[in-house]
């Protein structure tokens, strides 16, 4: 199976500016990642949405091929965006309402990332949202993860439809 992730050049932010619209994102998602990407487009190398880590959940092996493919894919961890500056990882985290919960999922990702890649620099943790409150943002960032909160990034429902 070829890799289903979303994986786009650094030259090609501008154009995802455009569209306004991000892989398997939802309307509301989508737009704190437009906040997200215009604060940060310019020092992207490369960035991937819905990168797969991890091994996935074990199926039986007498399932065939492409099926064992297929649950694997769709049961691995997905960092919801995963950015180079040069030789430098981002893991990013996207949430409307960034609570705890974001902690363990993107300390998961790093994990299961440096699996992947063991010779990567240690990833930067970002985590991105529209609101939170300061006993989380405090804890996420006793633990090295940055905050970053768009507030002003809500969903348009009269825009014109686009995206993937």
């Amino acid at each position: 199976m070829a890799s289903p992730d979303y994986e786009y050049s650094g030259d090609a932010v501008a154009q995802l500016l455009i569209q306004k619209h991000f892989p398997e994102r939802t309307d509301g998602e989508s737009a704190v990642i437009l906040a997200f990407l215009k604060d940060t487009g310019a020092s992207i190398d490369r960035i991937t949405f819905g990168k797969r880590v991890g091994r996935g959940a074990p199926i039986d092996p007498s399932t065939i091929p492409a099926v064992q493919r297929a649950f694997t894919f769709s049961t691995q961890k997905r960092i919801d965006i995963l950015i180079w500056t040069g030789a430098q990882p981002v893991i990013v985290e996207v949430k409307q309402r960034v609570t705890p919960a974001a902690l363990g999922q993107i300390l998961t990702y790093r994990h299961h990332f440096l699996e992947e890649f063991p010779d990567a620099p240690e990833p930067q943790l970002v985590v991105v949202g529209r609101e939170s409150d300061q006993d989380t943002i405090d804890a996420l960032t006793a633990h090295g993860v940055t905050v970053r909160l768009y507030p002003e990034a809500v969903a348009r429902h009269d825009a014109a439809a686009g995206g993937v």
